[in-house]
């Protein structure tokens, strides 16, 4: 059973990722707080005193759980009481299918990422573009890991579902300004990111790795980059080292954490259309977040300085009244 599908009142049997198992002392005993996930969505859970007690020992380092919980509701919230809990066994559950994912399967990114490929023109930047993207211990991690933790893309294999739109624009923009060098700005679209595969983790949740919150994806991808393209014997070419500091350049501003600002025209378009598909996923996500179904306006977003106007849906009328 889905999360998203279970009614209060039902029996919840299954296995979840376990994303909270926190115990806090309360007067006159102490409760273990949980939250389960599964790809659908997350509800909390709790358990009280000496059981609380004895599961926390048991689940503390446990990434992914079989529970036989009620789901009942706590302050209008739905919440997990739970009968049985257990750690799972790896062999009983695959974990990507736990989490949320893109709606575009594995097969059709990888697809599409080799069709733009081949509209590289320039010989050496295709050439490390799929250097990069064949190296195994790049590939697996670039089509599953997400784009963010938070705002935009963050599911699995969102940083190649991000990387793909980026470049398609790339193609329509490089139409419309003939002048741009479309080979750079379609491998800056499909590699901008490419230090996100050691940035982000993929377990019970999607988090940031040590590596990541350290150094920044910016500068991961940009030294994993330039040691391809050592390898090649290219890394002095002039057209690389564009592509170098579009990577490190992409999101625009020093105070973005970028490490250098956009030096020349294709660094500026990166730069561009990864803050249109990255705040227009993040927008589409806030409109079609259940709680926002029927309000005017969003909460406040840190991301976009406001409040986002969503328009009030009003309920329909029922015909069996007026």
């Amino acid at each position: 059973m889905k999360l998203s599908d279970a009614k209060i009142g039902d029996m919840v049997l299954g296995f979840f990722a376990l994303s909270q198992c926190e115990l806090i002392p309360f007067t006159g005993g102490v409760r273990l707080q949980l939250e389960f996930r599964d790809a659908s969505g997350k509800v909390p859970g709790v358990m009280w005193n000496e059981e609380a007690e004895m599961a926390y020992q048991q689940l503390r380092t446990a990434e992914v759980v079989k529970i036989k919980a009620l789901l009942s509701s706590y302050k209008g919230t739905p919440q997990l009481q739970i009968e049985k809990i257990r750690p799972a066994k790896a062999e009983e559950y695959d974990l990507t299918e736990l989490l949320p994912a893109s709606e575009s399967s594995l097969e059709e990114l990888e697809q599409t990422v080799s069709e733009l490929i081949e509209l590289i023109e320039d010989a050496e930047i295709k050439n490390l573009v799929n250097d990069v993207l064949s190296d195994p211990q790049v590939r697996p991690r670039y089509f599953e890991v997400p784009a963010g933790t938070r705002w935009h893309h963050p599911y699995l294999r969102g940083l190649a579902e991000h990387s793909v739109s980026m470049a398609r624009l790339a193609v329509k923009v490089c139409e419309h300004y003939a002048y741009l060098d479309k080979s750079l700005v379609i491998a800056g679209a499909l590699l901008h990111d490419l230090g996100k595969i050691d940035e982000l983790t993929v377990g019970s949740t999607l988090e940031y790795s040590s590596e990541g919150r350290l150094f920044g994806h910016m500068v991961i991808g940009y030294e994993l980059l330039r040691s391809h393209a050592i390898k090649l014997g290219i890394a002095d070419d002039v057209n690389i080292k564009k592509l170098l500091h579009m990577v490190l350049s992409h999101q625009g501003k020093k105070e973005y954490s970028a490490p250098v600002e956009p030096a020349f025209e294709e660094a500026f378009v990166l730069y561009f259309i990864d803050e249109l598909d990255s705040k227009l996923n993040a927008i589409s996500r806030i409109r079609n977040k259940p709680e926002n179904e029927r309000q005017e306006f969003s909460e406040w977003v840190n991301l976009l300085g406001t409040y986002l106007y969503l328009g009030r849906k009003e309920p329909a009328e029922d015909p069996s009244k007026g």
